[in-house]
């Protein structure tokens, strides 16, 4: 097994029929929360012909930011859907393909690295 830590995480919610009727009723001023263009928001993403409204968090949160980032998700969605059901148990977490972490390490500094911290991955090989 290898463990990636540089693919973002996409904390998130299938968007059913409710919860599209109560997205396209919110108030104008409203929709930055989910339109994807401020990444303290939420985005929608599509998978094959499911539609998915979340968050990307970047590699390695840690157990308590994970709970507040769906307290913050469940937040918004009841601020712009108050109609949509919306639990904390609607909340899944996938990793984004291709997706990498803003932060990543620029060439010249993984150098700099000794060779059992470079790479994205721990070889978990015995």
């Amino acid at each position: 097994m290898k463990l990636d830590k540089s693919c973002a995480l996409f904390f998130g919610t299938k968007i059913d029929s409710k919860l599209r009727e109560a997205l396209s009723q919110c108030k104008p001023g409203e929709r930055k929360y989910f339109d994807g263009s401020s990444e303290e928001f939420l985005r929608i993403l599509e998978v094959d012909e499911e539609k998915w409204l979340g968050k990307v968090i970047n590699p390695g949160p840690s157990v308590t930011e994970v709970d507040d980032i769906q307290r913050n998700i469940v937040s918004i969605l009841r601020r712009v859907a108050p109609n949509g059901r919306v639990s904390a148990q609607s909340i899944k977490i996938f990793t984004l393909q291709g997706a990498k972490a803003a932060e990543d390490i620029k060439p010249d500094e993984a150098d700099e690295l000794e060779p059992s911290q470079s790479g994205p991955y721990i070889d978990m090989r015995f």
